[in-house]
């Protein structure tokens, strides 16, 4: 009777004591990988944590991307670091970065654009700007000379009043554009404005060149536009 009683109570014993030995063991080895990927600097995780669901029924979402970047990299205060997973919410303007912590949990938070210098993620690049007050906006950019074509994107929550649900959808990303030159930003929106934001004397070159390339700016692919902005880097006079 001794015995059985021994044998019952050692089972009740180790058993929980294997479990949370298991998952402490997991969760150091997930912290080391973790670390050894990440390292946790305080430097790259200094953003507050992301919360943003929209309401059940909302279509479409926040994100310029469809899903998790997975090869983006950031530079903060000249520190550059590679392979995050990242996104950009473009409704909330939000630089998204997604890590294991040391639990192994899935974890979101937001990127300050205060520290942030630039980011890579979906094959573009974008640079933080900061205006006369104080006032952050990340743009994709576009160019690598001296000057550059920068790029606003943003979305809406609209409602959809055609349906009696009224059901929210996220609206197609928009784009505003600009030509950095001279550390101004000098807003465009087709060819002829494009054509406008540089000294004349170069004006006609860059025309005969987007007409030479059939360049409908309103419509023109990334790839499209760095060959224009390449070509403007070319030509002499500011």
């Amino acid at each position: 009777m001794h015995t059985v009683q021994f044998r019952f109570l050692f089972r009740y014993f180790l058993i929980p004591m294997i479990v949370l030995w298991a998952f402490s063991a997991s969760a150091q080895v997930t912290k080391k990988n973790s670390d050894q990927i990440y390292g946790f600097d305080p430097l790259l995780y200094n953003g507050r944590v992301y919360y943003f669901y929209p309401k059940p029924g909302t279509l479409g979402s926040q994100y310029l991307f469809n899903t998790f970047d997975e090869g983006g990299s950031i530079t903060v205060r000249g520190v550059t670091f590679t392979n995050l997973v990242l996104n950009y919410d473009i409704y909330n303007q939000k630089l998204v970065l997604k890590y294991i912590n040391a639990i192994g949990s899935n974890t979101l938070i937001e990127i300050s654009f205060a520290t942030l210098e630039k980011a890579s993620l979906g094959g573009s690049n974008f640079e933080v700007v900061t205006d006369a007050n104080s006032s952050s906006r990340l743009y994709q950019l576009i160019g690598n000379g001296n000057e550059k074509i920068m790029i606003y994107r943003s979305k809406e929550l609209l409602m959809d009043n055609m349906k009696s649900n009224r059901n929210r959808y996220f609206s197609k990303g928009s784009k505003e554009m600009f030509l950095m030159t001279n550390d101004r930003l000098i807003s465009f929106r087709n060819n002829r404005s494009f054509v406008k934001a540089f000294n004349i004397s170069r004006q006609s070159f860059i025309k005969t060149y987007i007409h030479s390339q059939r360049i409908n700016i309103k419509k023109a692919s990334d790839q499209s536009m760095t060959g224009l902005i390449n070509y403007c880097n070319t030509l002499s006079g500011s």
